[in-house]
């Protein structure tokens, strides 16, 4: 089991040190110092199986990442009504995608006022979830209602500006006759909101730290994760931002999670997080396993819940990383969270017969999958996290006009009701600490014994 060695100075201000052969100190600004400690304890992590390269390497927090490669590949003024949006998308090289091209991101400027200081949502699509198994053969989820698979390219290929405007703007806050529906995502844009698209393309549940990418003959390595935490940094460094939520839906609700849970290990404590259709928890894989290959779910006898989550590294690996339940419990998380699922949803076996652990609740089966982060919820006293049921939906509700898209404006009027300060504000100006300070404190805190371990 890997251990985190934190070195705690203040109330305010704690220094991070993963143990490994060499020890380094993080600070907030994510700036560290490496020292080459012979006598501080080290822990040697066991590898996962990896057919095709060297042992797996999981590489733990906080998430390592780089703004380097980023740069703006292009840029779009569009008509939303009589208001006009503008678009800049950008392209990070540091950061290749499974199968072709690199991440890219989408930021929307707010309605009519591009360049104002606005809050930022961040919104991560969907996309199931998919492996190589050893054979190299690529699993992946398949239709519900026709039982065919999945494409596997298209979440393990570069999105393009017109793949992220008409597949996730488009798409999400417009109807099939072309008038606007009322969505989460279009009452942000209404309200001002700088819209942030970012996008999957190792299709890690947007959760990947750089671990290899298991079984892949093309190589390469997952990045969600890295890639999504540097597209926000990034943004918030080059537009003027107060408030920053995030919004994941299905597979995204996975990586907004992972997000929220990385930056508030940092220090950096979004605003709150929606998790729309997933749940990252023991349950989900207990479904999972028992409804693959059932009729009308959305995998099939030969997708292993198991490898998927091992293709993800620290957030698929329980030796890192618990359950949701567990982590809210046990680890100082502090970034408002809702949970929000439609009884009807395939995804959470909605519709189909009950698994035996939601019979013997007397729940259906997307009940159950939510009822252990409900009950954490509950028994939390003056929680500031939310589950609701959108009574008559399916997957994904909050792209829809109703009562799920209203459950989060709840959740917001409940979040700002506390004034919450701005997660970013000091990022830009934080003065980074002397690295020979860093090192002389880090050795006295060290050698006094005022380090306590935290397991993960």
């Amino acid at each position: 089991m890997l251990k985190h060695l934190i070195i705690k100075i203040s109330d305010t201000l704690e220094f991070f040190l993963v143990t490994t052969v060499s020890v380094t100190i993080f600070c907030a600004s994510a700036h560290s110092l490496e020292l080459k400690a012979a006598n501080v304890d080290t822990v040697n992590i066991e590898p996962a199986h990896n057919a095709l390269a060297d042992p797996l390497i999981i590489n733990t927090l906080p998430v390592e990442r780089t703004l380097d490669g980023i740069f703006l590949a292009e840029e779009e003024t569009i008509s939303a009504g009589p208001s006009t949006l503008d678009l800049d998308f950008y392209r990070n090289t540091a950061y290749a995608c499974g199968f072709s091209g690199n991440y890219t991101f989408l930021v929307v400027e707010p309605r009519d006022k591009p360049g104002t200081e606005a809050p930022l949502w961040v919104f991560l699509h969907g996309g199931g979830a998919g492996y190589f198994d050893e054979q190299q053969t690529y699993r992946i989820g398949v239709n519900p209602v026709t039982g065919a698979s999945r494409n596997p390219n298209q979440h393990n290929i570069e999105k393009t500006l017109a793949g992220l405007r008409d597949g996730q703007l488009f798409y999400r806050t417009t109807n099939n006759n072309g008038g606007v529906k009322n969505s989460t995502i279009t009452r942000r844009i209404m309200e001002g909101y700088r819209i942030l698209i970012v996008s999957m393309c190792d299709h890690d549940l947007h959760a990947g730290m750089g671990t290899s990418y298991l079984n892949n003959p093309n190589g390469g390595e997952v990045n969600g994760l890295q890639a999504n935490m540097a597209a926000i940094d990034y943004t918030v460094s080059k537009y003027p931002t107060t408030h920053v939520f995030a919004h994941g839906t299905s597979a995204g609700s996975i990586g907004a999670f992972a997000l929220a849970y990385s930056y508030n290990f940092e220090g950096i404590s979004l605003n709150g997080i929606i998790m729309d259709s997933h749940l990252i928890s023991e349950r989900t894989e207990t479904l999972i396993d028992s409804l693959a290959g059932v009729p009308g779910f959305v995998f099939g006898a030969d997708f292993q819940i198991a490898e998927a989550s091992e293709k993800i590294g620290y957030f698929g690996n329980k030796d890192y990383f618990g359950t949701i339940e567990d982590e809210i419990n046990n680890y100082n998380y502090s970034v408002p969270t809702l949970d929000i699922f439609g009884p009807l949803d395939p995804g959470c076996g909605g519709g189909l017969p009950r698994i035996a652990e939601a019979a013997a609740a007397g729940l259906d089966n997307c009940e159950w999958v939510h009822e252990g982060f409900r009950q954490t919820v509950e028994l939390s006293p003056d929680s500031i996290h939310q589950v609701r049921k959108a009574i008559g939906f399916g997957h994904v509700p909050t792209h829809e006009d109703g009562i799920a898209s209203d459950f989060v404006d709840d959740f917001l009027l409940a979040v700002m009701a506390n004034d919450p300060p701005y997660p970013f504000a000091n990022s830009a100006e934080a003065p980074m600490m002397p690295q020979t300070f860093l090192l002389a404190l880090g050795l006295l805190m060290l050698s006094l014994g005022a380090v306590r371990l935290r397991k993960k």
